[in-house]
């Protein structure tokens, strides 16, 4: 799927990739949700996967929410950029490694539910048209919401995948009785 370059094609592109995603977590046996990835990586589990999604969520809802309502508010909290992005996700696994799959899996639910009410309240202009607000740079508030709704669940998507395929792969099956 490419990526949206529309109001419209990013409301079907979350929603779609939302609806496999939730496919995926509703497939998986309370084994396969709560165990650990056999590869290595930041995320070790689903709920690191989900509590990456919903911080990103909210670090762009509040952001947006903020800069909409005329207060100056950075992406990311200081010190953190592009170019140290990884740093900031590690931060994030480090301070929600307490949290529960079902804490994960609500706050990812419910800040999907504010993103789609903020793309289905925008226009295609403020959503996509470069420099229609300043305060988003060189991209379009839509390219920020891209990145942490489709892109981001497109990723969550390929690990839980990996990680369901390297997991089922390496079960014997079940003999016939």
């Amino acid at each position: 799927m490419a990526e949206p370059h529309s109001r419209q094609s990013l409301i079907l592109a979350t929603y779609e990739r939302h609806d496999k995603l939730d496919q995926i977590l509703s497939g998986m046996s309370d084994e396969e949700l709560n165990g650990t990835f056999p590869f290595k990586g930041r995320d070790r589990n689903v709920r690191d996967v989900l509590v990456q999604l919903a911080a990103w969520q909210k670090m762009y809802l509040d952001w947006s929410k903020a800069n909409l309502a005329g207060t100056a508010k950075r992406f990311m909290p200081k010190p953190y950029s592009w170019k140290n992005s990884g740093k900031l996700s590690r931060k994030i696994w480090q301070a929600n490694q307490k949290t529960t799959l079902a804490e994960a899996k609500k706050a990812f639910e419910s800040l999907y539910n504010d993103l789609m009410d903020q793309f289905e309240q925008g226009n295609n202009e403020e959503m996509f048209l470069r420099g229609f607000y300043p305060w988003t740079g060189s991209m379009s508030l839509g390219e920020f919401a891209t990145m942490v709704a489709s892109a981001h669940y497109a990723w969550a998507i390929k690990v839980l995948t990996q990680y369901l395929k390297a997991t089922r792969k390496s079960k014997p099956l079940e003999q016939a009785k």
